[in-house]
């Protein structure tokens, strides 16, 4: 492709995904951090090392050094995410998340231009999020809360030698929290009017934070390949928008002004190791661990006038991953892809509030591909996260409001059911 062309095309994918993007359906479920490339049916194996489509920049910004040539990569994955939270005795109530299916588009594209290639990607770093309607016990405790994340990331490769590539990214991230919970109206030092229903307070804002990523990745031989990745922490300070239906007159005027409560966080930082190995019969395998830095993300803090409250009482550790998967190239243009995964938990003994239920995670994932032409391919993948039980000790709240209870018990059976479907475009 001609230069001038390249950079149109870029241009203009970066103005379409950051247009796509803007709206709020970016959530995932928890701790989903899927890219849509090709390496989602192999459960995220050897991702640090594989060059197989644009979205690879996600990963390890140095691995679209192994692209041949231009490629766009514009991928969709629904997703839905289902749990059963189980009160204990002391605290009995039960709830499932409401939120049905939802959506997160994804795309990429990348430009080789002698040693040098260049890319750009919009797609959603983490989230989590859940909704388990105004109807349960828990209410005032927590009835959504959710955390998107968006990244608009420029990289750059360079293939220093035959065998080493270099590359760089920085990302623009978009960090949106959000929060709505039952508020209880009957404490009697409000005076009349008495006997109200609960009322309702919604929390949300917006920060952008600057991040990025150092990688490379190394053949040893045609055949092997390495590599690593680090990703960048980005801090993040989000001012609320305090919406509130239905509060007693004198609550009303105790709440917060916009703005004047605020989250500040930190997105973890992640390295990322990968190594694949192609075979002489078209099959890849793949292997990948990774490390995430939780703990870090388990300092946030609700900042209010004057005081100041941690999000997470009891902390966070940080989390380690494994994985490995298959890619096997057949002769009439499919491919199949297989992998399983592993990722700790990050809770610690002191368990985790009921607005975080994220445990250790088991992934299973498998994919298929066609190749449709010189110019397009398409793929599409299944993966389903099995998570272990996340043990809830909500003994305390960021936001002091009153008749809010404690809560225990744990958020089990948890699944996460994923579909990418993507095209490849080699223009």
């Amino acid at each position: 492709m001609h230069p001038d062309h390249a950079s149109r095309t870029l241009t203009a994918l970066t103005g379409i995904a950051a247009c796509t993007l803007a709206a709020p359906c970016w959530g995932a479920g928890p701790w989903l951090a899927e890219t849509g490339g090709a390496d989602v049916g192999m459960a995220g194996a050897g991702r640090a090392a594989l060059a197989l489509d644009a979205a690879a920049l996600a990963s390890n910004p140095a691995a679209i050094g192994g692209l041949s040539g231009t490629m766009v990569t514009a991928a969709a994955m629904p997703f839905e995410l289902d749990f059963e939270f189980r009160g204990s005795a002391a605290t009995p109530a039960t709830a499932t998340n409401q939120e049905g299916v939802k959506l997160i588009p994804a795309f990429y594209a990348a430009w080789r231009d002698d040693r040098f290639t260049y890319g750009i990607g919009a797609y959603s770093y983490l989230g989590l999020s859940f909704d388990v309607g105004d109807q349960w016990a828990g209410r005032r405790v927590i009835e959504q809360a959710g955390l998107a994340t968006f990244n608009i990331a420029p990289t750059v490769a360079w293939q220093a030698t035959d065998r080493l590539v270099v590359g760089a990214s920085l990302a623009a991230q978009l960090a949106e929290p959000e929060a709505r919970v039952a508020i209880a109206n009957d404490a009697m030092f409000y005076g009349p009017p008495v006997g109200l229903p609960d009322g309702q307070l919604e929390l949300s804002g917006q920060s952008w934070g600057l991040g990025g990523q150092l990688g490379l990745t190394y053949a040893p031989t045609d055949s092997l390949r390495f590599g690593l990745a680090w990703t960048a922490p980005v801090d993040h300070s989000v001012p609320f928008d305090v919406t509130a239906q239905g509060l007693h007159p004198v609550l009303a005027k105790l709440l917060p002004t916009d703005d004047a409560a605020r989250l500040e966080l930190t997105v973890p930082q992640q390295v990322l190791l990968g190594v694949a190995h192609q075979a002489g019969n078209g099959t890849t395998a793949a292997f990948g661990l990774s490390w995430q830095d939780w703990s870090r993300f388990g300092n946030a803090q609700l900042k209010l006038p004057g005081s100041s409250s941690p999000m997470i009482p009891g902390g966070l550790q940080d989390t380690w991953g494994v994985a490995v998967g298959l890619r096997r190239a057949f002769s009439d243009g499919w491919v199949g892809s297989a992998g399983a995964s592993y990722e700790s938990g990050p809770a610690t003994d002191a368990g985790l509030p009921a607005y975080f239920p994220v445990a250790e995670q088991w992934k299973f994932a498998a994919g298929a591909e066609r190749v449709i032409s010189d110019s397009l391919r398409l793929r599409a993948a299944l993966s389903v996260t099995v998570q272990a039980d996340a043990e809830v000790m909500q003994l305390s709240h960021p936001l002091p409001l009153p008749g809010r209870p404690a809560l225990t018990g744990a958020y089990e059976d948890t699944r996460v059911y994923l579909l990418v479907l993507a095209a490849d475009f080699m223009p």
